[in-house]
């Protein structure tokens, strides 16, 4: 890999190599069902909305950032506090040099910490690498919503993806923050 990654908290000032990194990801793929980039405005507000509550981390390599993951609520409905949604993008330069991996490391074993009991990946199907990510985390298919999302001419299938981070006792304790 080279250069030594570290893996940290995000700041807002960290929201403009965020929105570097997923404009890639709107303009060019489907991964996203986002149809327009968000700005650094934006980001830094997602940041903010995420924080302290989730964890939403930056790798940084050469004093750059080479990738973001983050955690966020699955659902609104308050039973669900105990799952959490996460995704990881990594800079189009920096894939396959385990910026996904380290980053999808330190997330879950945030999580697990936190007592989440639940982390859910939602992916754009296909999508080898993210499969490949995922499953290599232990991560489960446990579901696919069919043709859910058009984007780029055509309709896409988003594959659930469930790991199981905690016991599930009788009697959960609440999670805690991140932060």
């Amino acid at each position: 890999m080279g250069a030594t990654l570290s893996v940290r908290s995000a700041t807002v000032g960290d929201a403009g190599a965020i929105a570097g990194i997923y404009a890639h990801y709107v303009e060019r793929s489907v991964v996203t069902f986002e149809l327009t980039p968000p700005d650094a405005a934006e980001i830094a507000a997602r940041i903010g909305h995420v924080l302290p509550r989730y964890p939403f981390l930056v790798a940084e390599q050469e004093g750059r950032i080479a990738g973001y993951a983050y955690a966020g609520k699955l659902y609104e409905r308050p039973a669900y506090r105990w799952a959490a949604e996460t995704t990881v993008y990594v800079a189009p330069d920096r894939h396959r040099q385990g910026v996904g991996q380290t980053l999808y490391s330190v997330l879950i074993a945030s999580l697990a910490a936190q007592g989440f009991q639940t982390a859910i990946g939602k992916i754009t199907l296909p999508n080898l690498a993210s499969v490949a990510l995922h499953e290599a985390f232990g991560f489960v298919r446990c579901g696919i919503l069919s043709r859910v999302g058009y984007k780029q001419g055509g309709w896409h299938d988003v594959g659930i993806y469930q790991l199981e981070l905690g016991t599930r006792p009788a009697r959960p304790e609440e999670t805690r923050p991140f932060m």
